[in-house]
């Protein structure tokens, strides 16, 4: 995929464009993300130059006139340009997050957590090329709160309710498949739901949708559910994937799924196969799909570590199983997905979302959209150096930043970057202006942020020199 060397080092033209109610507010967005993704994860105050830019910054992001899906629609557009420049198949990953400013009530903010925090919880839907595992970008994003208070409704009162948070993942697919037809959609178990995978097979969209339930019970055979079909499935593929390390969660429901792992290289094994499922009882009144057919696929790790769960991911998906290929290209759909967990660590420790001291959630939810595409710049910078480390320079940084870090480097007393330097090196340099000590492990998002404001600071009086000296010549 060729990105263009604006896209790396600006970020404004994932901002202009946007159709707010006043002309004047266009400008003051632009203005402000520029401002802001100099330096992510540090606070309004700090990177407001006097008092009056600040205050023009509180009542921008408390504009009733301004509203977050505004602020976001041309970082979308420039998604949807990059997704048809990426070449082969999207992957859009969908998943939420929760968003937890403390304890301290605010004006109108929701319950998170255990109902002792405030906050909101976020749905996002993330573009990935499936063939570079590159985010593309955010295609959507969907705000909803908790009272923290249990009604009194039935089950099929909470099903039809216009509140149900489980719509949201059906939500997200409609509104990606009017901007961005014909990708996949990856969604982790969460989203297992008869229901869920009947709208989008009855529509005719692309899923890969982890499976949470394997007792599902199927139409015909002498077997009696996936999970049995899954088990008697013949390997028709194998494959060495690295497997990052995992702690202990502090919420019991997620160790139940997800429990602390070491980093490791594992040995999958990979089967499928295509099964009819029927529609469970207490969905005979909402849902006229009575039987459903998908097809399923299996990985799990042979011979983990002692002590050690084994990996395990089992998938619904929409997608052919017919080859080896096939089924493997349906691994690696489901992987993009993690890269949307990478994106929220962007948001939240990269850009500090958590830490903004806005009171309202209109003004936190639209410091949310500025955010979402500098989180996802960030996320691209360092997907470049994991996963493509040679990717060649043009593509990384401009002339005139590679020569502002090269500086910075030797006033540190830093190793100098290559004359050719690849991706890999470029972003350790950026970490290393940041303050990172290679001793101390890979970079975070924070020291990412840092070293790469103080090399956009730098160019901006490494090319006003130059203009100086051409005007004087």
């Amino acid at each position: 995929m060729k990105v263009s060397n604006r896209e790396i080092d600006g970020i404004e033209g994932e901002y202009e464009g946007a159709e707010l109610k006043d002309t004047r507010l266009e400008r003051r967005l632009v203005r402000l993300a520029s401002r802001v993704a100099e330096s992510p994860d540090a606070s309004f105050p700090h990177r407001a130059e006097s008092d009056s830019q600040l205050e023009a910054t509180y009542r921008f992001l408390g504009n009733d006139k301004v509203s977050p899906s505004e602020i976001l629609a041309p970082h979308t557009r420039q998604t949807v340009r990059r997704a048809g420049e990426a070449g082969g198949d999207v992957v859009v990953a969908h998943d939420t997050t929760e968003f937890n400013f403390g304890k301290t009530g605010r004006r109108d903010l929701g319950r998170v957590g255990l109902g002792k925090s405030f906050g909101f919880y976020g749905h996002f839907a993330l573009a990935v090329s499936r063939e570079t595992r590159s985010p593309l970008g955010v295609l959507g994003m969907a705000i909803h709160q908790r009272s923290g208070k249990k009604g009194g409704r039935t089950r099929l009162q909470m099903r039809t309710a216009p509140d149900n948070e489980g719509l949201r993942w059906g939500r997200s697919v409609v509104q990606v498949e009017k901007i961005l037809p014909g990708a996949i959609h990856a969604m982790d178990r969460e989203a297992d739901s008869y229901m869920l995978m009947a709208e989008l097979v009855n529509a005719g969209y692309r899923f890969v949708i982890r499976m949470a339930q394997s007792t599902r019970k199927l139409t015909e055979g002498d077997i009696s559910t996936v999970g049995e079909a899954l088990v008697r499935a013949r390997t028709v593929a194998e494959r060495e994937v690295p497997i990052s390390a995992r702690g202990k969660s502090p919420m019991p429901s997620y160790r139940k799924h997800y429990p602390p792992r070491t980093a490791r290289a594992a040995r999958l094994e990979v089967s499928s196969e295509t099964v009819t499922i029927a529609r469970p009882d207490d969905w005979a009144t909402l849902c006229q799909t009575k039987h459903l057919t998908v097809n399923v696929v299996r990985v799990f790790e042979v011979n983990p570590p002692p002590g050690e769960s084994p990996v395990e991911w089992r998938l619904w998906t929409t997608e052919p199983v017919d080859t080896p290929e096939q089924v493997l290209a349906v691994v690696d759909a489901y992987r993009c997905r993690w890269l949307i967990e990478e994106y929220f660590k962007a948001l939240k420790t990269g850009c500090a979302i958590e830490q903004r001291q806005l009171e309202t959630t209109h003004a936190l939810v639209n410091a949310l959209a500025i955010f979402a595409p500098i989180a996802w710049r960030l996320l691209y910078l360092r997907t470049l150096a994991r996963e493509d480390p040679a990717k060649p320079l043009p593509l990384i940084l401009s002339d005139s930043l590679l020569e502002c870090l090269r500086f910075m480097l030797r006033q540190r007393k830093r190793p100098n970057l290559s004359e050719a330097p690849a991706a890999a090196e470029i972003f350790l340099g950026i970490a290393a202006v940041g303050g990172h000590l290679k001793r101390n492990g890979r970079p975070g998002w924070a020291v990412i942020g840092r070293g790469y404001d103080k090399l956009l600071c730098m160019q901006l009086g490494y090319e006003a020199a130059i203009a100086e000296r051409c005007d004087q010549s």
